[in-house]
């Protein structure tokens, strides 16, 4: 089928823009300075180079990916992004391309009206798998198990299917290859998903595997820290009865300048044995769930090596919460990150943590000093947001879309009296 010249120009022109729309509803990473400067400049340059040759395909992906990334860093979510965004389109195109040949005749030229129709069909279709990707939440699968070898399934499959394309092309039987295009298409893109899903498996049998070792690593730490607490206790009880009979003498003997040494050096003995500077985890003993107190473990570890004067509180006794317990330890090491880098960066620095819960939920108050910004707590909640340096602002974005997926989950975060609290609320 021919298509007339300017039909052909203003649908190259539209399919690219199309790729654009795509990528920006299901991706939010970079500033809007980045993105304005990604569409402004690489659509035209892709539109141009795609008029004259068939790898034009490959500009958006390697220009979006080292414009939107963080220097420095590797990012296979914004890569497999581009990847599957150009997929995609592919395949919007191709099955549109299927529907024209079956609906237009032989004998005419395609115009402008043929295009629309085509246009139609493609933006239905992509407004379909956009709605279906974000009601679904892909795009926490995707943040979460994103790597080079989901990087190199989606190459393959764009290689295999473009290679079959330009054949079609090249041998300008692009109407009898549709089919069998669509066909190899399907069949190529169903190997792909159960090779990821496979692919799915082992790394969440993988991550399971790296959170339970290091729920080990922390509670060795804290048997460890025990230990330490039981000896020095043992020692320090040891030498006081030694101590009191020594003060019943000189109390005796009336010699209140000798007394009065002798309590200042046990003031000095009993701080060098009941050090108020350690963190007592004998605080954690009401958290009965594994994985929570690994994690509670780890975080309060890392804040005493920062000298943050931490204090955790935990009343009743907790044994299971109510959402998925690995989105739950995501939820909490985000927020408990980020609070510890905060207070650190402060003089005055301090985390209170306390879990609350009765009949109806189960209640989780990070407080923590910090810095203020004029940054607002909004603002801070959207992708590619962040106070830190060459950071992508992933993480209170991401607790936003756990609080979207699960109806139980209610976040708020308040700043007050130079503190910044983080509230989680599990509902039951």
């Amino acid at each position: 089928m021919l298509i007339d010249t300017k039909a052909y120009i203003l649908r190259s022109l539209l399919d690219d823009l199309l790729f654009y729309v795509l990528f920006f509803s299901i991706n939010r990473q970079g500033t809007v300075r980045k993105r304005v400067i990604f569409i402004l400049v690489f659509l035209p340059i892709t539109f141009l180079v795609e008029l004259y040759s068939d790898i034009s395909d490959v500009i958006p992906i390697l220009s979006g990916y080292y414009i939107l990334k963080v220097k420095k860093e590797k990012d296979y979510l914004l890569f497999n992004d581009l990847l599957f965004c150009t997929f995609i389109i592919f395949c919007v195109t191709t099955l549109s391309s299927t529907i024209m040949v079956q609906i237009l005749p032989h004998n005419r030229i395609v115009g402008l009206t043929g295009i629309f129709i085509q246009l139609f069909v493609e933006i239905i279709v992509i407004s379909v798998i956009i709605f279906f990707y974000k009601k679904n939440k892909f795009h926490t699968v995707a943040e979460k198990y994103g790597s080079a070898t989901i990087a190199c399934l989606l190459i393959y499959l764009l290689l295999v299917i473009s290679l079959i394309s330009y054949a079609a092309h090249y041998y300008n039987a692009y109407d009898h290859f549709v089919f069998g295009i669509m066909i190899f298409l399907i069949i190529q893109t169903v190997f792909v998903i159960f090779l990821f899903l496979k692919i799915l498996t082992r790394q969440k049998a993988k991550y399971k595997a790296q959170i339970e070792k290091q729920e080990l690593e922390n509670l060795k730490k804290y048997t460890e820290s025990l230990e330490k607490q039981q000896q020095q206790l043992s020692k320090f009880r040891h030498d006081y009865k030694n101590l009191l009979l020594s003060f019943k003498e000189i109390a005796k003997s009336d010699y209140s300048v000798v007394l009065t040494e002798q309590i200042g050096m046990l003031e000095s003995y009993s701080d060098k044995y009941l050090d108020k500077g350690e963190f007592d985890y004998k605080a954690l003993y009401n958290i009965h769930n594994d994985f929570i107190k690994s994690l509670l473990i780890a975080k309060l570890h890392q804040a005493k090596k920062l000298d943050i004067n931490c204090h955790f509180e935990c009343q009743k006794p907790l044994y299971n919460v109510l959402i998925p317990i690995f989105d739950c330890v995501r939820i909490l090491g985000i927020l408990l990150d980020n609070a510890i880098e905060a207070a650190s960066e402060c003089d005055n620095r301090s985390l209170n943590l306390m879990v609350y819960q009765d009949d109806s939920q189960i209640e989780f108050i990070i407080k923590n000093t910090y810095k203020k910004l004029n940054i607002s707590i909004e603002k801070l909640q959207k992708r590619g947001i962040s106070t830190k340096k060459n950071h992508s602002g992933l993480g209170l974005d991401t607790i936003q879309e756990f609080n979207q997926k699960y109806p139980n989950i209610f976040i708020q975060y308040q700043q007050e009296d130079g503190f910044f609290s983080a509230q989680l609320i599990l509902l039951k």
